[in-house]
């Protein structure tokens, strides 16, 4: 099954896609993961869960900005998962965002344990 979103606003360009393979879904987005953008991507998480895809991809490669509202939706994403007993992969983190991720996950501000990958290899 695969379905996408867009939103399209002035000052956001977003969108969305998941496609569902047995027990993951592979979830794509597309521009600025921010405070408009996070409610779809929460909404797309909620679903695969629904469906009981508890392994969760969230291939970032066409991301371009994360704030920190997206950090803490994935890392809800992440805690979802892991209770329904999946996980939550990060597929081609790059740029800001990987730096962000690494520098939480010293820290220890996040509770976001996932495992960033370059490949989508089935």
């Amino acid at each position: 099954m695969r379905s996408a979103v867009a939103l399209d606003r002035a000052v956001n360009h977003f969108s969305a896609s998941v496609t569902d393979y047995h027990d993951c879904s592979v979830i794509v987005l597309d521009g600025e993961l921010d405070a408009l953008s996070v409610p779809l991507l929460q909404q797309m998480l909620g679903g695969a869960l629904a469906r009981g895809h508890t392994h969760l991809v969230i291939d970032v490669a066409k991301l371009t900005f994360c704030d920190s509202v997206g950090i803490w939706a994935l890392a809800e994403g992440h805690q979802r998962a892991e209770a329904a007993g999946g996980r939550l992969t990060l597929a081609y983190v790059h740029g800001v965002l990987k730096r962000l991720l690494e520098i939480n996950q010293r820290a220890g501000v996040l509770p976001l344990e996932v495992e960033f990958i370059t490949t989508l290899e089935w």
